[in-house]
């Protein structure tokens, strides 16, 4: 009996021993199983932003608000100044699709598929009203889907001169660039399709890039897309934008080179970017530039330029128009 006693002690001191050894191996390979899982989340994390890298990139994009309708326009801008392009540039026609008759889009979608370059935005009805909205909507769009460095918003009656264009801005700051012609201190509306009902923020608007073209840098893109909920959509777009960058400390440079205010100041062959062009004028200049390497056929001023005055408030920043300058 005490020697099967003994057996069974000799037993258990074996096994005790074995467990005190078998234990540090399970403990180090749970551990080495845990950093591997981590490991998998870390690269799996990793993938979904190669993934993001891998989708369409540019170093510049070009947002040109259009109207489901208006495929004459998308076809004399894509005859003119698009077919100057510049590498590394990518376009889109920005519509609206909500409440379009099935034939109206029918047509954008068969257009699309022609030129895969129409940004088709199913939620936002096409109106002025609506025209806030839709911008926003697009750079929403933009960040979620594009690698870029910068955007050039314009509408498509700007006549865009993209070579040059992206010349002058590789000279610009390449963060937080806030590129247009800029306009302070202007009255609010009060009255017409431009009226302010929910405007609060003081009497006048606030400083702000034409809407006829201005370009954002990416971070700045990236900014509003993810405060989009949080944003109060005023009737202008461009005074919208304005207002929403207006706490932040950026970089704004005012462009005399774009002619981007409600009407032309005529023509000079120093501009980048010309608004209020009907397509007559797109393709005259589109002709100039191939034939002759001007913008113009002869230079002509229409209204004075100013350089924005930014040591003084607003309402004194653009008195000093100056016959000198585009």
């Amino acid at each position: 009996m005490s020697v099967k006693f003994s057996r069974i002690q000799k037993w258990k001191k074996i096994g005790i021993i074995a467990l005190l050894l078998i234990l540090p191996l399970c403990l180090f390979f749970l551990i080495l199983h845990f950093k591997t899982d981590n490991k998998v989340i870390v690269d799996a994390s990793n993938s979904r932003l190669n993934k993001k890298e891998s989708l369409n990139s540019a170093y510049l994009v070009v947002l040109i608000m259009s109207n489901p309708t208006k495929s004459a326009t998308r076809k004399t801008i894509r005859e003119t100044w698009l077919s100057m392009s510049a590498r590394n540039v990518k376009h889109f026609f920005v519509v609206g699709s909500k409440g379009l008759t099935a034939e109206v889009l029918q047509d954008v979608i068969a257009e699309n598929k022609s030129h895969q370059d129409i940004l088709i935005l199913d939620s936002v009805a096409e109106s002025y009203d609506s025209l806030t909205g839709k911008v926003l909507t697009a750079f929403q769009w933009l960040h979620s889907n594009f690698e870029f460095n910068f955007m050039l918003k314009c509408d498509d009656d700007s006549f865009v001169r993209i070579p040059p264009l992206v010349e002058e801005l590789a000279k610009q700051p390449q963060n937080l660039l806030y590129w247009g012609f800029f306009k302070g201190g202007s009255s609010v509306f009060q009255k017409g399709k431009w009226k302010e009902n929910g405007w609060f923020v003081c009497d006048t608007y606030l400083p702000y890039a034409l809407g006829g073209g201005y370009i954002l840098s990416s971070d700045l893109v990236t900014h509003l897309a993810i405060s989009s909920d949080l944003l109060q959509l005023y009737k202008s777009e461009d005074v919208s934008v304005g207002l929403w960058l207006s706490p932040l400390k950026i970089n704004r440079v005012h462009e005399v080179k774009f002619d981007t205010e409600f009407k032309s100041r005529g023509c000079y062959n120093q501009y980048l970017i010309t608004h209020k062009q009907s397509a007559n004028s797109m393709r005259e200049k589109h002709s100039n530039l191939i034939q002759s390497g001007n913008l113009c056929s002869s230079e002509i001023r229409q209204r004075y330029s100013y350089n924005y005055n930014w040591t003084v408030p607003p309402s004194k920043c653009c008195k000093n128009f100056d016959p000198e300058l585009p």
